[in-house]
């Protein structure tokens, strides 16, 4: 045997990462491949049915939200008035305005034209989503039409739920 040469013990291995990187690729993977690509952009309200719709449309950005619900009307999510506010509006008025849904509204008109000025937005689109309670009499949707038009939200989308065809 040569002098000085000693057989070396083989060290200790560390942590071997390859297998755990191996489980995470083919976790990640699966997951990939199970993720919904058309997810839902706006979110239903409780205790909302929507209607059915054969509609093929689908929002590509998600708008300033309006929820007309048995008993309250909401911006966002945030209560702005009863839906008695629309029902008490007499049918004879030729400009049925629901004042506080109004004025929510047009803060939120005027912040938008505040991004433009600021540059955070290109121009000001007046759009919104309407979800409303299948069961919500014709009378009250037009009272919030007729609301969201005069604040200056022209753009108006309904959500539904889609139906297939068959």
């Amino acid at each position: 045997m040569a002098h000085g040469h000693s057989k070396k013990k083989p060290e200790q291995g560390g942590l071997i990462i390859t297998s755990l990187i191996d489980i995470f690729t083919i976790l990640m993977i699966f997951l990939i491949q199970n993720f919904s690509a058309e997810g839902s952009l706006c979110s239903n309200a409780e205790n909302l049915t929507l209607p059915n719709s054969f509609s093929k449309k689908k929002l590509t950005e998600v708008p300033l939200q309006v929820v007309v619900t048995q008993d309250m009307i909401l911006v966002d999510g945030t209560p702005v008035a009863p839906t008695t506010d629309a029902t008490n509006i007499p049918q004879s008025d030729p400009n049925p305005t629901i004042a506080k849904l109004l004025q929510r509204l047009k803060d939120h008109y005027a912040q938008e034209e505040e991004m433009v000025r600021l540059g955070a937005l290109n121009k000001v689109e007046g759009k919104l989503v309407i979800q409303m309670d299948k069961n919500i009499s014709f009378d009250i949707l037009f009272k919030v039409m007729n609301t969201c038009g005069q604040a200056g939200y022209l753009v108006m989308n309904f959500a539904v739920m889609q139906r297939e065809e068959g």
